[in-house]
């Protein structure tokens, strides 16, 4: 009880210095700190299944982030044409190189006992298939990156609604997050910490550097959202209209014409981005609410204590029947759902709880 009379007091000391710096400074600069602290807390629900559940350290979340912001450019930007024209077969042409490389891989691990031999041709295997790879892509990421490199020198995406990008986002960290388990979940500790944090380096720096996918670095114009633009409402008269009424008291005391005009249009302005900042509020907590209760529902239930189970006492878990590595798949999965796709479904969680359960 006492503890969480802390938690409550901390998060109400947190809500009177955010409200205080809205009253004496400035409400967009208040509700930009609280809709961090909403994602931040979305990323912090997701550490806490693996670091709290499970036990593992994980330094790697930014990584999984990054591919939530990847997929939002491939699925929410318009493909850019001359840009596929110029060197889209050249991809194409190295995605299926990756794809024919990762099934020669699966065919050498299934069908040939480990040895030493086997473990260098795939090696050699993998560095041949990146030189190649490297040298077919080459001549088509300059001709991209070529196309009006101010605005596009892209791919592009699939220009869909944003909104499937968290869907996409989700099968990305997730995908990454299996590869990851089935490398690094026999480490423990500082090398577990340490092989987390050099792959999300990796996968920050290949989203960083490889221009003709999003740009690298670069602003993304035009990027879909789920809220308007700014300066969209700025000309909508239903806003100025809304705006005008909210700040009608300070209007009035302008006599000046132009001078209230003047008044109104910066109250717009100002008006506009705040008005943005709440539309994201709303929907960083809803999706906060939604994980809160799938969180708290996960960690009571029979799963949840058998992860706890597992966390505290690995080598008794497995001894009872308990299949620890595949456990803690599912939570390096449901971890990075949170950071890219924050919503899922409670049937969804139950199936797999359910899949990968053994008694």
């Amino acid at each position: 009880m006492r503890k969480n009379l802390n938690v409550i007091a901390a998060y109400s000391i947190m809500m009177v210095l955010i409200l205080l710096v809205g009253i004496f400074q400035s409400w967009n600069i208040a509700l930009s700190i609280f809709n961090l602290c909403l994602i931040s807390a979305v990323m912090t629900m997701g550490a806490n299944i693996q670091w709290g559940y499970a036990g593992l350290i994980n330094f790697g979340i930014m990584g999984y982030t990054a591919l939530g912001g990847l997929a939002a450019v491939i699925i929410s930007v318009d493909p850019v044409q001359e840009a596929w024209r110029a060197g889209g077969f050249d991809i194409l042409m190295c995605l299926w190189l990756i794809i024919v490389m990762v099934l020669v891989i699966r065919f050498i691990l299934k069908n040939f006992e480990k040895s030493k031999l086997r473990t260098y041709s795939i090696a050699a295997l993998i560095i041949a298939a990146i030189i190649i790879i490297r040298v077919t892509a080459e001549p088509g990421i300059e001709k991209i990156e070529a196309v009006n490199p101010a605005t596009t020198g892209f791919l592009g995406g699939f220009g869909l609604p944003i909104i499937f990008s968290w869907i996409v986002g989700a099968l990305f960290a997730g995908g990454l997050a299996f590869i990851v388990g089935k490398v690094a979940l026999g480490l423990r500790a500082d090398y577990l910490a340490i092989a987390t944090l050099l792959i999300s380096e990796i996968v920050i720096a290949i989203i960083k550097h490889e221009d003709w996918l999003t740009r690298g670095v670069k602003n993304v114009i035009g990027l879909k959202r789920p809220a308007p633009y700014e300066v969209n409402l700025q000309t909508t008269d239903w806003f100025i209209n809304l705006v005008e009424k909210f700040k009608s008291s300070k209007l009035d005391l302008i006599t000046d014409l132009s001078e209230r005009q003047a008044a109104l249009n910066q109250f717009v302005i100002e008006g506009s981005s705040i008005f943005v900042k709440l539309c994201y509020s709303g929907l960083f907590l809803v999706v906060v609410i939604i994980l809160l209760i799938l969180t708290q529902k996960a960690l009571y239930s029979p799963w949840g204590r058998m992860m706890r189970a597992i966390r505290d006492n690995e080598e008794a878990a497995n001894a009872m029947g308990k299949n620890v590595v595949k456990q803690h798949l599912l939570i390096k999965f449901l971890k990075k759902q949170s950071h890219s796709h924050p919503k899922m479904h409670q049937k969804d969680f139950q199936f797999l709880q359910q899949l990968l359960q053994q008694k």
